[in-house]
């Protein structure tokens, strides 16, 4: 190979080197590669040293005699690098080891798609892989490249991807950072603090992400509009046992099933998780075959036993009738009325609906993703887990817009 010029150090931080008429870098823009601050020919006497550093020595020749502007033989000498990292020196303070590192580098830059999803492909598994290089690749533009890092590689660091999460990524990424093997509490609260449904939901399926408690209870809440998280939430490890029992409040009864199941409750706990099976099926069983839900409404309604515990039971089999004549019982309006305000899809006007029915928060919550059809992102939301978020006087205001009186 004719070598027009040497470079005797790494292109610029984001530099990219000059594509050749082929659509490959021309070897001399590589040639830094084989420089090294203790000469030229510093790698080939580093490489006298071990096997493995005589195995990078001859990768690194055999790449710069074949061509290195040919993106086919970068790609082979990505993947030959990265089999040979284990074997380097831990410290990285030798000059084989500072070579492989900025030839990887700079590989991680490269202008062509495949050489970089060749490093990324065959790095990913590699827990000693240098900090540069896989924070390079973990933000690349590129799913492709990216992906297969963020999803595998031992070795970024819960900084290196809290940093990747405070920078607003793409869906993907967060789904492949959510399906890693392990993943840290302060990681997983970033996850869920996105607001991405499907990474959450990955999040909730991976056993091997630590959530803590309080992010798990909130999630736990949101579950009420989100159905597709809730048999993820039955069968996470270490649930507490108060939080199952509110997942349990409004869950549909395979989902009670689910946490019945479980061998690491208390017999307090399971008693209490039976109790609420029993009673979603007497719901349904001890129902008169000639009572309609509207007109059990009006019976329990008489009974004084209209509570939030009927609502639930009502909402777990879809007896939106139910709901419907209960509202109205509750707030002294005609069932119609409470037609059009679920009808409208407005979560305001239906929080302000319930809480006038004397219901907490999480009914309403219930209420607008169960009965009204609201969409997840525009429902209102529990203060604090429980508390009504918007005060009476504008709660009052909406209800007058459909000639409710507060």
């Amino acid at each position: 190979m004719t070598v027009r010029r040497s470079i005797a150090g790494p292109l610029p931080a984001g530099a990219l080197p000059t594509p050749s008429a082929d659509g490959g870098v021309p070897a001399d823009e590589l040639e830094y590669l084989f420089a090294d601050p203790g000469g030229p020919a510093a790698p080939r006497r580093a490489a006298a040293g071990t096997a493995v550093a005589r195995q990078v020595g001859d990768a690194l020749v055999d790449s710069r005699l074949a061509g290195m502007g040919d993106a086919d033989v970068r790609s082979t000498l990505a993947r030959r690098l990265c089999r040979l990292l284990p074997g380097l020196p831990a410290d990285g303070r030798d000059a084989v080891t500072a070579v492989t590192v900025r030839a990887l580098e700079q590989l991680a830059r490269d202008h062509v798609l495949r050489v970089r999803e060749a490093l990324a492909s065959s790095i990913k598994d590699v827990a000693c892989a240098p900090p540069s290089v896989v924070r390079q690749l973990a933000r690349d533009a590129e799913r492709t490249v990216a992906e297969p890092v963020l999803r595998c590689c031992a070795a970024l660091t819960d900084e290196d991807l809290l940093a990747i999460l405070a920078d607003g990524p793409a869906g993907w990424a967060l789904a492949a950072i959510a399906r890693r093997p392990h993943v840290s509490a302060p990681v997983s609260d970033a996850i869920a603090g996105t607001g991405d449904a499907e990474a959450t939901g990955l999040l909730l399926d991976n056993s091997g992400a630590v959530i803590a408690e309080p992010t798990l209870a909130s999630l736990i809440e949101q579950a009420v509009r989100r159905p597709d998280w809730q048999a993820s939430l039955a069968r996470r490890p270490s649930l507490p046992p108060r939080l199952a029992l509110r997942l349990a409040g409004f869950v549909e009864l395979s989902v009670v099933e689910l946490l019945r199941g479980r061998t690491d409750f208390d017999e307090s706990t399971v008693a209490e998780i039976a109790a609420a099976t029993r009673r979603r099926v007497d719901w349904v069983e001890r129902r008169a075959p000639e009572e309609t839900p509207e007109r059990r409404a009006v019976r329990l309604h008489r009974e004084g036993r209209l509570d939030e515990t009927a609502i639930g039971d009502a909402l777990s089999w879809n007896e939106t009738g139910f709901l419907r004549m209960a509202l109205a019982l509750r707030c002294g309006v005609a069932p119609e009325v409470v037609d059009l305000v679920l009808g409208a899809h407005d979560a305001h006007a239906v929080t302000a609906l319930v809480w006038k029915a004397g219901y907490s928060m999480r009914c309403a919550m219930q209420v607008q993703a169960r009965a009204a059809g609201i969409a997840p992102r525009a429902m209102i939301n529990a203060r604090a887990g429980t508390g009504y978020p918007i005060d009476p006087d504008t709660m009052a205001r909406h209800l007058a817009r459909y000639g409710i009186g507060a």
